[in-house]
């Protein structure tokens, strides 16, 4: 600093003396703002904290407690505005993110109404189907059993297991068509 004694400018500080603002501002303020700008990487941004700074020292000058020496204060001062500055900046982009997330989620959800609609269609077709039919479907469907399972089963012919199989499929495809393109074109 040279041309001012630490001790003598904090008093003066506390002493609301705006010329020993100015005095530490001139020492200081080029060192600071490169010093801010290795962390920020903008001019501005880093000007911008080391400006809050000083306004900061002067609305706190009778409180300002300086335990190492001046220089430190200010370094130390600026590198946790600008550390505060980052968290801030990772604060906002995480939240940004779950923004961003909750938007996909959203639109998932939506995939999950129409998957829970085609649901809901197929079963109502399902429970449309005569009972036989229904029986011999669901068997196959949900139970997994073959053809030659079922027909044991229920003690009737292959044949007819897959005769009533292949009319169960079209009524089902027929019935949950509309559903089934709607979800087609909305799905795009």
């Amino acid at each position: 600093m040279g041309k001012f004694d630490e001790k003598d400018i904090l008093m003066r500080l506390r002493n609301s003396d705006k010329d020993a603002l100015k005095d530490i501002f001139e020492a200081f303020y080029p060192s600071l703002c490169h010093y801010a700008s290795h962390f920020l990487g903008d001019h501005d941004q880093s000007e911008e904290v080391v400006q809050d700074l000083f306004v900061r020292i002067w609305e706190k000058r009778e409180t300002v407690v300086v335990s190492t020496s001046l220089r430190s204060y200010l370094f130390r001062s600026v590198r946790n505005q600008c550390i505060n500055l980052i968290m801030h900046e990772k604060v906002r982009q995480n939240h940004a993110k779950k923004i961003r997330d909750a938007i996909i989620e959203d639109a998932a959800e939506e995939d999950y109404f129409l998957e829970e609609e085609k649901s809901k269609a197929i079963s109502s077709a399902i429970a449309a189907l005569p009972d036989k039919r229904r029986e011999i479907f669901l068997l196959s469907r949900q139970e997994g059993l073959k053809y030659q399972e079922i027909a044991n089963r229920l003690q009737i012919s292959v044949k007819t297991v897959e005769a009533q199989m292949g009319l169960a499929i079209r009524f089902l495809r027929e019935k949950c068509k509309r559903i089934f393109m709607f979800y087609l074109f909305f799905k795009k």
